[in-house]
């Protein structure tokens, strides 16, 4: 019992340990969100016979999501879709001071053109996508405190805080194929660029080319697992889910589990997710096996900073199953920690010696010229005339250089004024000495 008990004491101070070191300040985490569990909803209907639209609907503990689709078939062998969202997000940042978990969010439009090889071997199509997004920046509280440097000291700091927000863009011409019997693989080529709206460090701009990659495979009658993985500038996202479809009930219902996992590049925080989902159809006309060639909507196609893409082919009439699936899906908020850090080596400002009181011999008005900086040591340090005692009469004048510490002015009264003076540094530790200033008598 000895031994279990100092076994389980080892290990809960070893714990404590850890935790204190991973809650230590400078902080170098790199955290993950989890923003699920999410339910998803969806409504789909056509409008006319070439045209339909889509709403859809997420929310979960850290996520909520709104977006429209309108789709258009130009042709048998051609349509086009927009859509916009907009997203919120509760993600964990990490700064200098600590990690701090902020709601932040983000519009965005998309468009996507499909072109069909009608009676082609392995059904290709043919996809052009392009997006643009915004997410706005938010200002947070200046937190200061101290920490223990390398070589043991306790060292002051002030860390200022913000989240760079970003407007970004990008096109991905992409295909897909039917190379086997109900299983689908497509590739898209991604350009993104993202511009962060830095303020205190160096930009984290994500721009450039990548790629992703698609399958989706039938299991068995209506149930599909697909699955995606994209490399890209800004993150790279990888998905996984089913998708049990055509389940009748006044329309067509499609019911999914999908989960999805992003990790950040350019100090974008990672996140992951898992979500259920129910889609429904208002489709008064069967559609000949649609679980073969539509049932996987949501995973069939990840393009851009699109999610869920379905890509059907042509021989069944997936019109609706193409419009539900939006033509922009932002996987998270392009957001980042912008900061700034001022630490102070020096601690508080010393002050040395004594600054001597200081009389006219010239007379009165005459030129006064007298420094200051000499007399307190620290590092970067600005210095301020805290008070004048009394009050400076008319016609009288006494200034302070904050860089250099010098005082000028002039005396044309006969007073003798007691001066403080303050050396700050960048922490807002200060230290002030006194001395008199005075006329010739």
């Amino acid at each position: 019992m000895h031994k279990i008990a100092r076994l389980a004491l080892i290990l809960g101070s070893a714990l404590m340990f850890l935790s204190t070191t991973y809650a230590s300040v400078p902080n170098h985490d790199h955290p993950t969100t989890f923003l699920g569990p999410n339910v998803k909803g969806k409504f789909t209907s056509p409008l006319t016979n070439d045209t339909a639209y889509s709403l859809a609907a997420e929310a979960g503990l850290k996520n909520f999501r709104v977006g429209g689709t309108i789709g258009w078939r130009i042709a048998d062998d051609q349509r086009f879709k927009v859509s916009a969202e907009y997203l919120w997000q509760k993600i964990t940042y990490a700064f200098f001071s600590g990690d701090s978990n902020q709601w932040v969010n983000q519009g965005a439009i998309g468009a996507d053109y499909q072109y069909t090889f009608i009676n082609v071997d392995y059904k290709p199509q043919l996809d052009l996508d392009a997006y643009y997004s915004h997410a706005p920046s938010k200002s947070l509280s200046t937190v200061s405190g101290t920490f223990i440097s390398r070589t043991g000291l306790t060292q002051p700091f002030v860390n200022a805080r913000r989240i760079a927000g970003s407007n970004a863009a990008g096109i991905s011409p992409g295909v897909t194929i039917q190379p086997w019997m109900g299983g689908k693989v497509g590739a898209d080529l991604n350009y993104d660029n993202v511009r962060y709206d830095k303020k205190y460090s160096p930009n984290e701009d994500a721009k450039g080319f990548g790629g992703t990659v698609r399958l989706s495979q039938v299991l068995f009658q209506n149930v599909v697992f697909s699955a995606s993985a994209a490399v890209r500038q800004p993150f790279n996202n990888y998905t996984a889910g089913l998708a049990w479809s055509d389940i009748p009930y006044y329309g067509s219902w499609t019911l999914g589990l999908d989960g999805v996992y992003t990790a950040g590049k350019n100090t974008l925080p990672n996140t992951y997710d898992v979500s259920v989902s129910a889609s429904y159809y208002m489709d008064p006309a069967p559609q000949c096996s649609r679980a073969q060639n539509e049932a996987a909507a949501k995973f069939v196609n990840y393009k851009g900073y699109k999610g869920y893409k379905d890509q059907a082919p042509p021989p069944a009439d997936d019109f609706l199953n193409w419009t539900s699936d939006p033509g922009v899906y932002m996987p998270q908020v392009l957001a980042i920690v912008d900061q700034r850090v001022t630490t102070c080596e020096f601690g508080i400002p010393t002050f040395i010696g004594t600054i001597a009181n200081v009389e006219e011999t010239g007379g009165f008005g005459s030129p006064i010229s007298i420094p200051t900086a000499s007399h307190f040591t620290g590092h970067n340090l600005t210095f301020a005339i805290s008070s004048i005692t009394p009050a400076l009469a008319a016609g009288d004048t006494l200034v302070i250089n904050p860089n250099t510490g010098v005082i000028t002015g002039s005396i044309f009264t006969e007073n003798v004024y007691s001066v403080v003076v303050t050396a700050s540094n960048p922490c807002g530790l200060a230290s002030s000495n006194a001395f008199n200033v005075s006329s010739p008598g």
